[in-house]
């Protein structure tokens, strides 16, 4: 279809600002659904405006999105929102954490995991419910769709995973190295039962089940000169360990006095890249050429789904429904 641009008077009525009904635009009931959900596409559209495709998609910033466009007051500045249908919404999320080409049943697993963590969003006091990035989920809009992920959405259309009647508060991560993380134990918080963290003999596949890097001694003490007081790094090692074997800490020594990080701080600091996951089984330092070399499992926090695990069961011909069950013991996919 032919690209338009809004008339002035299309802009006053799709890109006013929306307010918000009380309820956020959902019910207050946790396992229901949304049809439609808000995801904050720019924090700051900087003078820039979107442009109607059709009555149910819009380009804004070179990348074309489904839904309508809206202006939002952010932090204090007009922010682009679109809203969009919830499972519209998944085709451009799931292709960015799980490859179009993985089992059907590893892109059901990923659709009902990415659902749920939607419910969790959902907010009344704000003006959006999910952020199109890291800090929720990725959100690539139309061009990063494809057929198979759509499929797979489709057909786990209103699935969520639920714990005791309630939406489970759910996580993933790319590999978890051959264990998942307890929730409490990585991020602090209420344990959760089925979030307590699971052997996982699935992932051994993954490009990163097991890493080594090397980084330079400079860098890191350049990352952590505020938390080691500019003292200079004569040793690292593992502190303390979590009950799956990652990392709780680390310990820094300039050969007086030592000093204990918190493991998921140092890997924030020193760059994810560099340190994949906090299941690091072997630090240490070549003095000669002032190099730390670093040994682990798995990339990501290692909480909750294991994607790489979920691509190998979906292979092994496991339903969407066992993945979810051996990484989310206890829980069931409901349809909300």
């Amino acid at each position: 279809m032919k690209r338009r641009l809004f008339t002035s008077l299309a802009l006053s009525a799709a890109l006013a600002p929306r307010s918000a009904p009380a309820s956020g635009g959902f019910e207050a009931d946790d396992t229901l659904v949304p049809t439609e959900i808000r995801v904050l596409v720019a924090a700051d559209r900087a003078g820039r405006m979107p442009s109607s495709e059709s009555a149910a998609s819009f380009l804004f910033d070179g990348k074309r999105y489904r839904g309508v466009a809206g202006v939002a007051f952010v932090g204090g500045r007009e922010a682009i929102v679109a809203h969009v249908g919830l499972d519209a919404y998944l085709a451009g999320v799931v292709p960015l954490e799980a490859s179009a080409g993985w089992p059907r049943e590893a892109l059901e697993a990923q659709a009902i995991v990415a659902r749920t963590f939607v419910l969790s969003r959902r907010s009344a006091g704000r003006a959006y419910d999910v952020v199109a990035g890291d800090r929720d989920q990725q959100y690539g809009g139309i061009a990063i769709e494809a057929a198979p992920v759509t499929a797979a959405v489709e057909a786990t259309s209103g699935q969520i995973l639920t714990s005791n009647g309630a939406a489970a508060s759910v996580f993933f991560s790319a590999c978890c190295g051959g264990h998942t993380a307890n929730n409490a134990e990585t991020w602090g918080g209420t344990p959760l039962p089925y979030l307590a963290g699971v052997v996982c003999p699935h992932c051994t596949g993954a490009p990163d089940y097991r890493w080594s890097d090397r980084v330079a001694r400079e860098r890191v003490e350049r990352a952590l000169v505020a938390r080691l007081a500019g003292r200079p790094i004569r040793d690292m090692r593992i502190g303390s360990v979590d009950s799956s074997g990652r990392a709780k800490t680390f310990a820094f020594s300039d050969g007086a006095q030592a000093i204990e990080i918190a493991a998921g701080d140092v890997r924030a600091r020193i760059g994810a890249s560099v340190l994949r996951s906090t299941f690091v089984t072997r630090v240490g330092l070549e003095e000669a050429s002032a190099v730390i070399v670093l040994e682990g499992a798995g990339r990501g926090h290692g909480v909750g789904l294991c994607q790489w695990g979920a691509r190998a069961m979906g292979m092994r011909g496991s339903r969407a429904a066992d993945i979810l069950a051996w990484y989310f013991p206890g829980t069931s996919v409901t349809r909300g």
